[in-house]
């Protein structure tokens, strides 16, 4: 059997060109982690700012051609006011965060993410789809000792 002149040589450059890949793909993961983060900052804050566009269309649509508002709407006008309006400013917050912010950590956004969701979207879509649940729609009735009237019907 004959062996390759050079072997020890090409052996040595295989084992430096593995250990040189290694470290270029742990670097890749620690570089790309900022650009990743930013990107899913500026995701949020576009679905935020698209969700309070889309809320305060349909607020500004209330009511029916005649001017009539239904009591729910009337009760949940100024809540429903408040949560767009704070969904808007956690849209831009995450924006401006997204664009000039520094620092990002994964556990931070996502928290930060969470509870933005928690305070502004999840209680919209509470309130927006109360009349369709039977349980929201007897605690709305218990709390306010009114029948829920939403408008929908004959």
């Amino acid at each position: 059997m004959i062996k390759p002149r050079y072997h020890w040589l090409s052996r040595l450059l295989l084992e430096e060109w593995r250990r040189v890949w290694a470290k270029g793909v742990a670097n890749l993961g620690k570089g790309m982690q900022p650009v990743f983060l930013r990107v899913a900052a500026l995701a949020w804050a576009g679905l935020s700012l698209l969700l309070a566009l889309h809320w305060f269309v349909e607020l500004g649509m209330v009511g029916f051609p005649d001017g009539y508002v239904t009591p729910f709407a009337r009760a949940t006008g100024p809540l429903l006011h408040i949560l767009a309006t704070a969904c808007l400013g956690q849209g831009l917050y995450f924006l401006f965060r997204g664009l000039f912010g520094k620092g990002f950590a994964v556990r931070g956004l996502g928290l930060r993410v969470l509870i933005a969701a928690v305070l502004t979207v999840a209680p919209v879509l509470i309130v927006r789809n109360c009349p369709h649940s039977r349980t929201c729609s007897s605690a709305y009735e218990a709390l306010t000792n009114t029948m829920m009237d939403d408008g929908a019907g004959g």
